[in-house]
């Protein structure tokens, strides 16, 4: 299927979105340190980006506009996945870059749904 990056300061939830998307065919790398998240992008070369929006270091959307400013990772779907639901924050997720805002909890299967769907319409390599 596809590489995906988790980036979530909360482990449980890395390890549960490895287990559902890993069950549906996807090669999955968590952190769980925003820090982290460019030199982890920029060696592992994700097909999807699923970030948290509330972390303690640098906050989610400080974390997508830094990939976006960056060529290699410019075009790489980047999915928000919070328990934040308010609209300003939504709103401000998708002025960063984002191609997606879930809130938490959600259905596995609309997260498979969703994450697939922008998989497929991607830059996973193709040109076009």
């Amino acid at each position: 299927m596809g590489k995906i990056l988790l980036v979530d300061d909360d482990q449980g939830t890395t390890r549960l979105l490895e287990h559902i998307l890993s069950e549906d065919g996807h090669e999955v790398k968590s952190i769980n340190n925003s820090d982290d998240t460019m030199p982890a992008a920029l060696s592992y070369d994700p097909n999807l980006i699923v970030l948290d929006l509330m972390m303690p270091s640098i906050d989610g959307l400080d974390v997508c506009r830094d990939l976006r400013a960056t060529s290699k990772l410019a075009h790489t779907p980047i999915i928000f996945f919070t328990s934040v639901s308010d609209i300003e924050k939504k709103l401000a997720a998708f002025g960063s870059g984002a191609n997606d805002y879930i809130v938490k909890p959600v259905f596995p299967q609309e997260l498979k749904v969703r994450i697939n769907a922008l998989m497929g319409n991607g830059r996973n390599g193709n040109h076009g």
